[in-house]
């Protein structure tokens, strides 16, 4: 079930929040013993947020339509009283004296905190990979265990093993959308800004988002709400009449497995049906970025260098090697390639709004090819650096473009399944989940 469908039934008197947690906690329980999912409960919590939710429900003073309700929490955001590790020895043992902000308003709200979800060492991985605390492999694929995606790769999981009815993970270069993605599932990058990160444990301060991965849009769009203090879009009546998609050409086709383009166009000829203008064309702002980083660097690993450099080299083996060896590598910019790295970006933004501004909506793949499967992953630095590039290479273009994004199911291709991205300028979540909605409506047909 949904969020909101949970949050309904407590409203009605039909579900008791304490039974939901327990339900839920059991579920944990039994699912991931080995803590691939959950590197930690927060039991005695969420039992006494739950009965706080349940009088609440019975007085019929609730606080909004997800009072009560659990929900999960990467391990990057700060628990009072909680160890917040972020997947890294660099943080064992590390135990915040206060929640993190959003965290905050999240209990504001009576979401009940179930636990935190698992991650690769500060969240610089999009596989999920994360050889201290294990992996949870892809509940796609029974024979062969596949990547979760990353780095909300816990947080994916979760919400797709039915252990949480939605999680709350973080979006630097697309560690929201690649798990979702991978696992089936709905998320949403929202703009950098909008939701505080104060209490995150930061990868990159200039590329960090909080998002939410959930079962379907309207659910992301009720937890942004909560998250970011903003009014929650209307979602009602929500339609593609008349709306104009870009289904952007530029890197997604270069980089794209072709029958995994073809079962994106597969879903736009739906999205067609339902009354929108699909026009395929390049971005070259697309282009431009991913050249421009290249050659003057990626702002998540300089930024990340600049706070955890000295710490990595005094803690040497505290930090995954194939992380430690991205991060470290940026020691080799300069304070040009720097400037002309930012002042890039900031152009670059100018130049997509004017490239896309005839459209509504630009679109393509949220991933260029299906999960990799986890142990050659382990064994081989080669393949394990290749497959992170790989699952970035699409989704960090809304990232370093600063735009918000979501990614939505869009079908089953060879069994696993295939995300399609919808992407937006900054800070239009509510006209992009709007859009989202009708979108996810008209791609019924292929998520049977």
């Amino acid at each position: 079930m949904t969020a909101l469908d949970l949050g309904h039934l407590i409203g009605e008197r039909a579900i008791d929040p304490i039974d939901l947690a327990q339900y839920f906690l059991e579920r944990i329980r039994k699912f991931d013993p080995e803590k691939r999912i959950y590197v930690r409960l927060t039991e005695e919590r969420a039992l006494a947020e739950a009965k706080a939710a349940s009088i609440r429900a019975k007085q019929g003073i609730r606080r909004g339509p997800l009072d009560g309700v659990p929900i999960s929490w990467k391990d990057l955001f700060d628990t009072a009283g909680t160890a917040t590790e972020a997947g890294t020895k660099l943080y064992q043992g590390r135990i915040p004296v206060k929640d993190a902000e959003c965290l905050q308003r999240a209990t504001r709200a009576g979401l009940v905190c179930l636990g935190k979800t698992n991650m690769p060492d500060i969240a610089f991985s999009g596989i999920g990979v994360n050889p201290w605390t294990g992996t949870g492999p892809n509940p796609y694929d029974k024979k062969t265990d596949r990547v979760p995606g990353g780095s909300s790769a816990g947080a994916a999981l979760s919400v797709a093993l039915g252990l949480a009815p939605a999680a709350i993970g973080s979006d630097t270069a697309g560690s929201v959308r690649i798990p979702a993605a991978w696992c089936g599932i709905t998320g949403l990058k929202t703009t950098h800004g909008l939701i505080s990160l104060e209490g995150a444990v930061p990868l990159s301060y200039s590329q960090d988002t909080v998002g939410p991965l959930t079962r379907n849009v309207a659910d992301a769009n009720a937890l942004c709400a909560i998250l970011s203090g903003k009014p929650a879009a209307d979602l009602s009546g929500a339609s593609l009449k008349g709306v104009r998609i870009l289904r952007a050409t530029s890197q997604f086709d270069a980089l794209a497995d072709p029958a995994i383009t073809g079962k994106i166009h597969e879903g736009l000829a739906l999205l067609v049906k339902a009354g929108a203008e699909v026009t395929d064309g390049p971005v070259p702002a697309f282009d431009d970025v991913v050249a421009l980083s290249a050659k003057h660097g990626s702002p998540a690993a300089i930024e990340a260098c600049m706070m955890y450099g000295d710490q990595m080299k005094s803690n040497p083996g505290c930090m995954y090697a194939p992380i430690e060896q991205r991060i470290l590598a940026a020691e080799k910019f300069t304070a040009v390639d720097l400037a002309a790295l930012y002042r890039g970006m900031e152009r670059l933004e100018g130049e997509y709004l004017r490239q896309t501004a005839d459209f509504d909506l630009v679109v393509g793949t949220t991933q260029p090819e299906h999960p990799p499967a986890i142990a050659p992953l382990l064994e081989n630095l080669e393949a394990y650096l290749r497959a992170t590039m790989m699952s970035i290479s699409l989704t960090r273009l809304a990232n370093l473009l600063r735009l918000c994004s979501t990614t939505l199911p869009a079908g089953l291709l060879d069994g696993l399944p295939i995300g399609m991205m919808l992407m937006s300028p900054a800070y239009t979540e509510g006209k992009l989940l709007r859009l989202s909605a009708a979108v996810e409506r008209a791609l019924k047909p292929l998520n049977a």
